[in-house]
């Protein structure tokens, strides 16, 4: 049985501006109800394998308590499901990946894994396919 690691570090956050505008910019969007993602694969030096940003916007939650909460849940889907990415991605590139929520009000945790999971494996068939464009 293969050991997977369940962390999710810092390192795996994706926190630089111009990493960010360029997944906004470049990236290919890919929805399922209720997460829209964009993800670009991008040249790196880095171990790491993707970096992630969730986000929930506040002109659906205007309090700052749903928005973590939500933002807990997906974050926590990703990280048990990550192992579907990290095996697709070539040497010397890294993922970035944004996971930004739609639906106007807070759904059960099990809802939002199966659509993290359907996405992940969506994203891993194109990495596979090579259907991304190697910035």
């Amino acid at each position: 049985m293969t050991e997977y690691d369940y962390r999710f570090s810092k390192k795996e956050r994706l926190c630089l501006k111009n990493e960010i505008s360029l997944l906004f910019e470049k990236g290919r969007p890919l929805t399922v109800h209720p997460l829209r993602l964009r993800y670009i694969l991008v040249d790196s030096d880095s171990d790491t394998k993707c970096k992630v940003l969730f986000s929930v916007p506040k002109k659906l939650f205007k309090r700052a308590v749903k928005r973590n909460l939500i933002r807990r849940k997906i974050r926590e889907a990703y990280r048990l499901n990550k192992h579907l990415l990290t095996g697709s991605v070539p040497e010397g590139k890294h993922l970035l990946i944004a996971f930004v929520y739609l639906d106007n009000s807070p759904l059960a945790y099990n809802i939002i894994e199966d659509s993290v999971k359907k996405s992940l494996s969506m994203v891993e068939a194109a990495v596979r396919k090579k259907n991304i464009k190697y910035e």
